[in-house]
């Protein structure tokens, strides 16, 4: 999918199509109407040329999850309370009718289209424990698929409830409650809850399970550690100073996981250990490399390189005399969180942490800010912000700013022409997708088409393809240019060069 320049009609246009949908919210606007100027609106677009998904919520599409086994499953959560399932794949294809253009002239082929094969259900609040309700109570903050079965999937609402699905039958199996019930004594409402089953495949062989779930609410400073098996939290991660934004496994470690919060900082846990050691290291944005920069071989697995011992003085008495000076290390009990208070003071972002997502070689991490929207580039192997900064356009940052959560998406493109593995980050702002190579600059492409902001990104096809999510209640597919991106040159249209 190439990018398409933004005129002054368009913009107009724009808002036209933003006047026609409230005016067919509230009865004004006849469907056929309606239809006409949204499929012209998508014809000067060009998004029909990729199939079309269609949607059933008139809410935000606030998450999108594709199965990544067999590629064929698509699942989307909605601010609706609301769960849809779509089978991507030529048995879930619905060829439509052949579309006009501007009215008249029809189409040379038919649309690709992919109607939901099953729902969800909104329900009320079940206050009993002993009873499984049917659905959600309140929107839907995040789903994701069972990494190595898709009759399985996981989801988590506002209403403090994660729910664990049988895709045949679409009703729940196991409800659990992270951050306790309702007439507990430290019941809080979770008003926004992250959460991220571990995928890593591979390691030790008692990790080779991905029955663990980490949990996060934007109202909660701890992190919980959930067994889908059984409901039941095994343990929390105490550090944050405020509530959890995101969170996400390391792809190369199955015991690593990381976060961002309110507090503005970013924080790689280790689950195997309790207490304030769980937490590896945290992100600081002033940190300066020590000397050169490490090479591969310095890599460790396991984050030992990121760990920051304490050390104090010793003097070694001999027959009375004082001969050397040594240094001991000075263990951090697993229950003081005095350290805590001195590490609030250095952050990752400006405010809080919009989205953080792992690169795939597991060595590096992608954040955005939420409240300024910039966007930062972290390797794990120094604990340091690399110099790549990224500018969107007309020289502001990256992301949108004042944003709860901003939709981010890493995508490998295979190899370049250096021989060197090339990544496309892909960032929302407002209406728009931006995609960035890690070098950082400007945007190398622009996708647009929502009509209001982008609010959930995810790969459709790693390399090829990537679905957006939006605040219209529309899922739409993007085909990318992976030799651009790879170059890292701008992708220019045919149309807009010139002819002589």
């Amino acid at each position: 999918m190439s990018p398409v320049p933004v005129s002054v009609d368009d913009h107009k246009q724009r808002q036209s199509i933003l006047r026609n949908l409230l005016c067919r919210e509230y009865g004004f606007r006849r469907p056929d109407e309606f239809s006409h100027n949204v499929a012209r609106f998508f014809d000067t677009k060009q998004l029909l040329q990729d199939p079309e998904v269609v949607s059933p919520h008139r809410k935000a599409v606030s998450c999108l999850a594709m199965e990544s086994n067999t590629g064929r499953f698509l699942l989307a959560g909605s601010i609706d309370g609301t769960v849809s399932i779509y089978d991507i794949s030529k048995w879930g294809r619905s060829d439509g009718n052949r579309l006009t253009v501007n009215g008249g002239r029809p189409r040379s082929s038919a649309v690709a289209c992919y109607p939901p094969i099953a729902r969800s259900l909104m329900v009320p609040a079940e206050p009993n424990i002993l009873r499984l309700p049917s659905g959600h109570s309140s929107s839907v903050t995040f789903a994701q698929w069972y990494p190595t079965d898709a009759g399985v999937f996981v989801s988590g609402s506002s209403d403090g409830t994660v729910l664990l699905w049988d895709t045949a039958r679409m009703k729940p199996v196991l409800r659990a409650h992270p951050f306790g019930k309702d007439g507990d004594v430290d019941y809080r409402a979770a008003s926004w809850i992250a959460g991220h089953l571990r995928t890593t495949t591979g390691g030790s062989t008692d990790y080779n399970n991905n029955n663990l779930m980490v949990a996060g609410s934007y109202s909660h400073t701890k992190l919980k550690l959930v067994d889908i098996r059984s409901g039941a939290s095994s343990h929390q991660l105490v550090g944050h100073q405020g509530g959890i934004s995101c969170v996400q496994w390391s792809p190369t470690n199955a015991h690593v996981v990381a976060s961002g919060s309110r507090d503005g900082c970013i924080r790689l846990w280790d689950v195997r250990k309790s207490g304030s050691r769980s937490c590896i290291t945290f992100l600081d944005r002033n940190k300066v490399p020590y000397g050169t920069t490490i090479q591969p071989g310095g890599y460790s697995s396991d984050y030992a390189h990121l760990r920051t011992d304490q050390f104090r003085s010793r003097y070694v008495y001999s027959d009375k005399k004082k001969v050397t000076k040594k240094r001991q290390r000075e263990e951090v009990a697993p229950n003081s969180y005095d350290h805590l208070e001195s590490q609030g003071a250095n952050q990752s972002h400006y405010g809080k942490v919009g989205a953080l997502k792992f690169l795939e070689n597991g060595q590096y991490l992608v954040s955005v800010g939420g409240d300024d929207g910039e966007l930062i580039l972290w390797d794990l192997r120094n604990g340091c912000s690399l110099p790549n900064k990224f500018v969107g356009n007309k020289y502001r940052q990256a992301g949108a700013p004042k944003q709860k959560r901003v939709a981010l998406l890493t995508s490998r493109l295979g190899r370049s022409s250096r021989r060197e593995d090339t990544t496309a980050i892909w960032i929302a702002s407002h209406g728009e997708v931006l995609g960035y190579s890690t070098e950082g600059g400007k945007p190398k492409q622009v996708l647009r088409g929502h009509l209001t902001n982008v609010t959930s990104l995810e790969n459709m096809e790693p390399g090829r393809r990537i679905l957006s999510g939006g605040a219209d209640g529309m899922i739409l597919c993007w085909g990318q240019p992976q030799s651009a991106l790879a170059m890292g040159r701008p992708v220019v249209l045919a149309e807009d060069k010139d002819s002589w």
